[in-house]
Order: structure tokens, then C-alpha cells, then sequence
């Protein structure tokens, strides 16, 4: 079948043509086009043909579908077909005018084709009784109309095969006989190639480049008209899953604030989220951009300790902090608060240093947080955590998603909540997999368009591996393979769910491809889940998926959303592995 999926919009009848042409076993050999269009048409300025089918030792049958339940031809000599309005030109006429069409074409193009090359009417919501009906009439031609009844499978090849001999009698009344075995393996792929000849353009790496940022920023830019909505709203809580461009609705607000004269603090947890939005933000001296334990070593004088643990960070360091920022005098140098990762900030104590640095406090500034609080909440002390052996009744934990974002409800009010369901991070098609692998729907919709020049292959592959040489040899075959699929290597990001990962361990090929430190912009860059929360990739490798780490499953989450174009997952992990349908599964 050409096209193989059924064009939308086909009314049911062409559907139960093109179901039984695909589905019966005597097919098996047939070329069938559906929706042919014919663009040099020799009655008019275009046509299609629904069905053309290439029978091999037959002939070409062009078929016109009629899904009407109501055919009438009255007194007046017109044709009535359910509500169309009424016409003198029958569905006889019309797919002679096309096979007239194709047979010019074939002859022009090439050859005088040595088969015969013939037309039928399919009624496939009609009986027999049409039949007799319509041939009793002189303008309807014998031996040329399908029904209902030949599409069940007991006669459907019979009866197709039955026209087409019939048209080679009448063909051949007129010009000498065609050969008996035609058309043969060579005529059938020779009319295939004069019809609608293959052709080959790829774009280049760099045009598809282009293409996916063009896609990326259109889908985040629509994204963020939804902030208007909120432009009365003060204080505004964003929560969604990941992907679903929270970081650019807090850097978009940022901006309307600054544009407002508001002095702005853009804060986040982590170090590389913190330059990503430093660099977006560049150009724009009015905005200050500092990871809010940045800020607190900036405010408190320290510097933090070797080995210093959860205690120091998120006891000793705020409350250093806020013995500055609470003391009488100290003027809060910020009057807009923009926070990106909320979750991750959702700590009293870090609650009460933002507090401190802003006019009017949480509750009396303006202020945008954004965050993931269901599945992206991972800087949980480990003692808060149940233990991945503990299998035998573990006690519920309390919702970790409710009691962060109570915390800043409970301090940043009043404020408007705004959901965002929509993924206008990967291409649907990597995003709808991701969604299969980790077993849940996370998102209401795809803003991002398909891209129909990308590669057949799907954009996730899941690799097993049983020990660790298998897994630096999974590894190695990744990374060479996407260098052959044009990805440069700053192009692609590894991700680990702890820091002792494959990518440490790596030798040769693998190890020289890797980034040796942050600044490098030739290589790699590699790391923990946790150093590239908030960021992305075009292409993610994540490996060590062994369900060992504390947490694995919200890891594996959040590594294999970073990524917008491709996935690879390196997993000893059966429930993962094998968790179909999952097309780009494979094994080493």
C-alpha cells in the first residue's frame, strides 16, 4: 500500500476498500496507491484517483470509491450521490478521465504499457442489486462496478481479477494481445518509477539544527504567552512536569519585571543552572542572576568548609545569612523575587534568607516560583528517604510534592497558581516514549511540531547490559554511532545517577571525547542528574541505570527528560529493558 497509513479524512467507504486490499493474503504481491493525486489531468486542471492497483500477470486497475448509501439517477439524466448536489457526470466518467489520465502519462513518460490498463466503480455500501440497475442504463459500462459484496474475502481477489480480464478482452478486440505473465516484476517497478518516482533530499545536520531551535523557540515562546493571563497577579506559584518550560516562563518574567524598573533577583539551586541563566540573560545588567546559596556565602562573609555537609549549608550558612540580613539597617536590595527549580528552595531556612532580601518580604513583593514539586524534589536530606532494601511494609513517607509547595504557599501570599501540562521541550515523538518508558502520562499535550525529515529511527534506545564491560562497550557503540548520525560531540550529554559513573570510568575513545572541565566547548559534557537539573541536551546517554541509587526512578526522570531530541538509556533493569511497547528497545 502507497501511502501504508490511510490518508485522514477518507470517508468509511474508501477505509473498508483500503482495510480489505491491505489485509487479504492474495494481495501480498499487488502495488496499491490510494489517493493518487493526478496533477496532469486530461479533462481537467487536477484529479485523483482513490485506488490504483498493479496486479502482476493482470494489469493496472484504477478504482473510483462511492461510500454513498444513496445513488440515484433520475429522469433528468443526473447523477444524485447522498447529499452532493446533482450532476451530468457520472462516476463512470470520472474514472475513465483518470485512467485516460494515467495511460497518457505512462505513454508520454515512457512507454505504451504492455498490460492493460483498466477502471472500475466500487460501491462499497451498496448490494449486487446496484449492478443490474446500473448496466440496464446505456451510459454505464458492463463488467466495470464493485459492491459491498466484493470486498469479502471469499470473492474480493476473484472479482478484481475478473474486471481486469475483462478489460484485457475488450483491449484487446482493438490492439494485439498483451503477454500473458504481464505486467511482470520489471513492468511493475518501472510503472512505479514513471508514476510517482522515489526521491532522495535530505537536509543537512546543520539546516535540521536550525530546524529544532526554530521548533524549540516557537513552542516556548507560545508557552509564555500564558504569563499574560497573569500580569495582574503579583505573586504567581508555576508547578508542571519537566519539559514544560517553567525555566522560560521564570526568566520571561524576570524580564516584564525589569521592564517595570523592579530591582530582580533570578535565583536557582544549582551551579549550572545558574550559568545557563546568566548566559540567557547577558545583556541585562538590571537583572541579578545567583543561585540562592551564592548569595547567602556573598551576604554571610563564609566560605563554606571541606566536606561541609546538609547541616552547614542548610543550618549554619542561613543563619549566618540572615544575622546579616535581619540586622537593623540592612536595606533588602531586591524588590521582585523570580525563582526557577522552587522546589529546591523550599527549605524554611532558605525560605526566611529570601525573604530577608526582598522589600515586603514573600508576601509583599512581587514574586514568580517555578518548579517540578512531584517528581523533581530530590535534595532531600538521605535520612528522609526510605532505603532502596527496604521492601517488607516500608511506612508511607509523607507527599514530598505537598509539603514543599506548602511551604511557599505559606509564605508567598497571596498567590495565583498556574499550571502547565503542555511538553514544549522534546519533539512528541521523544516525549510520548519517554512517557511509555517510565510507565505514566505526564503531559496534555505536545507544543512542539513534527519534524517529518528526521531519521525513521526512534529517537530512544534502551541498551542492556549485565556488568560493567558490557556497559563501557554499550557506551563507546552509542557515542560512535551518533558522531556517524552527524551529533557533535558538545551536542550530546551523559548523565549518571551518582557520581561514580560510567563516564568516570571511561577509557580510550570514550574518555578522549569527554569534556575535561566545564568551560570545554569541544567535548562532552558529563555528570550527575543532579549537577544538570533544570538544563537540557539535543542528545542524553544516561547510564548506571541500575536501580541501586536512592531515588533512581525520579533520576531516571528527570535525566532522560534534559533531553530534546534523542534518548539512550543504559540499564541492568529489566522492568525498564522490556517494559513495551518501546520500539527502539534493543540489547548488546
Amino acid at each position: 500500500m502507497i501511502p501504508g497509513l490511510l490518508r485522514a479524512g477518507a470517508p468509511p467507504g474508501e477505509r473498508a476498500v483500503f482495510d480489505a486490499l491491505r489485509d487479504h493474503p492474495g494481495t501480498g504481491g499487488w502495488l496499491v496507491w490510494h489517493g493518487l493525486p493526478i496533477r496532469h489531468h486530461e479533462t481537467q486542471i487536477e484529479g485523483e484517483a482513490d485506488f490504483v492497483l498493479l496486479v502482476p500477470g493482470e494489469g493496472m486497475l484504477v478504482v473510483e470509491v462511492k461510500s454513498h448509501d444513496r445513488v440515484e439517477v433520475g429522469d433528468d439524466g443526473l447523477w444524485r450521490l447522498g447529499n452532493q448536489a446533482p450532476t451530468p457526470r457520472s462516476p463512470y466518467d470520472q474514472v475513465w478521465d483518470n485512467t485516460r489520465s494515467i495511460r497518457q502519462w505512462i505513454e508520454r513518460r515512457a512507454y505504451v504499457a504492455p498490460y492493460p490498463i483498466w477502471q472500475a466503480v466500487w460501491f462499497p455500501n451498496r448490494g449486487g442489486e446496484l449492478v443490474a440497475q446500473l448496466e440496464a442504463r446505456i451510459d454505464v459500462p458492463a463488467n466495470e462496478t464493485l459492491t459491498r459484496a466484493d470486498l469479502d474475502a471469499s470473492r474480493m481477489v476473484t472479482s478484481i481479477i475478473g474486471v481486469l480480464r475483462h478489460g484485457r478482452s475488450e483491449i484487446e478486440r482493438r490492439v494485439p494481445a498483451f503477454g500473458a505473465d504481464r505486467p511482470d516484476a520489471q513492468d511493475v517497478a518501472e510503472a512505479q518509477q514513471v508514476l510517482v518516482p522515489s526521491i532522495s533530499f535530505h537536509r543537512t545536520m546543520a539546516e535540521r539544527r536550525e530546524e529544532r531551535q526554530r521548533s524549540l523557540r516557537e513552542a516556548t515562546e507560545r508557552q509564555e504567552q500564558a504569563l499574560q493571563y497573569f500580569a495582574g497577579n503579583p505573586r504567581l506559584i508555576v508547578e508542571g512536569p519537566a519539559g514544560t518550560g517553567k525555566t522560560n516562563v521564570a526568566v520571561r518574567a524576570a524580564l516584564l519585571a525589569a521592564n517595570r524598573d523592579e530591582r530582580v533577583l533570578l535565583t536557582c539551586f544549582n551551579m549550572r543552572l545558574e550559568a545557563e541563566l546568566r548566559h540567557r540573560l547577558r545583556t541585562r545588567d538590571d537583572i541579578t542572576v545567583a543561585r540562592v546559596h551564592q548569595l547567602m556565602l556573598a551576604y554571610s562573609g563564609l566560605t563554606p568548609p571541606a566536606g561541609a555537609d546538609d547541616a552547614w549549608w542548610n543550618g549554619t550558612l542561613p543563619a549566618a545569612t540572615l544575622a546579616v540580613t535581619r540586622a537593623p539597617g540592612f536595606a533588602p536590595p531586591f524588590t521582585a523575587l523570580m525563582a526557577d527549580e522552587a522546589q529546591d528552595l523550599a527549605r524554611e531556612s532558605t525560605l526566611d534568607v529570601l525573604d530577608s532580601l526582598l522589600v515586603g518580604g514573600l508576601a509583599g513583593s512581587r514574586a514568580v516560583l517555578a518548579g517540578d514539586f512531584t517528581r523533581q524534589d530530590i535534595y532531600r536530606p538521605l535520612s528522609a528517604l526510605p532505603l532502596v532494601s527496604d521492601t517488607a511494609n516500608p511506612p508511607a513517607p509523607p507527599d514530598p510534592a505537598n509539603s514543599r509547595l506548602e511551604a511557599i504557599a505559606r509564605r508567598v501570599i497571596p498567590a495565583a497558581t498556574m499550571s502547565l501540562s503542555n511538553n514544549v521541550r522534546q519533539s512528541p515523538q521523544l516525549a510520548e516514549l519517554i512517557e511509555r518508558m517510565l510507565h505514566t502520562e505526564f503531559y496534555l499535550g505536545y507544543d512542539r511540531g513534527v519534524d517529518e525529515d528526521e531519521p525513521d529511527e526512534p529517537p530512544l534506545t534502551i541498551h542492556r547490559y549485565r556488568d560493567e564491560a558490557e556497559q563501557q562497550a554499550a557506551l563507546q557503540q552509542t557515542l560512535l554511532a551518533l558522531w556517524d548520525d552527524g551529533w557533535d560531540p558538545p551536542e550530546i550529554l551523559i548523565l549518571s545517577p551518582r557520581r561514580a559513573s560510567a563516564a568516570s570510568r571511561a577509557k580510550g575513545a570514550v574518555a578522549d571525547a569527554l569534556a575535561h572541565h566545564d568551560g570545554d566547548a569541544n567535548g562532552t559534557p558529563w555528570g550527575t542528574v543532579h549537577a544538570f537539573k533544570g538544563l537540557e541536551a539535543s542528545v542524553v546517554v544516561l547510564t548506571d541505570v541500575d536501580g541501586t541509587t536512592p531515588q533512581w526512578e525520579d533520576l531516571l526522570y528527570i535525566g532522560a527528560t534534559r533531553a530534546t531530541e534523542r534518548l539512550v538509556v543504559l540499564t541492568t533493569l529489566d522492568e525498564i529493558a522490556d517494559r513495551a511497547p518501546l520500539p527502539g528497545r534493543s540489547e548488546w
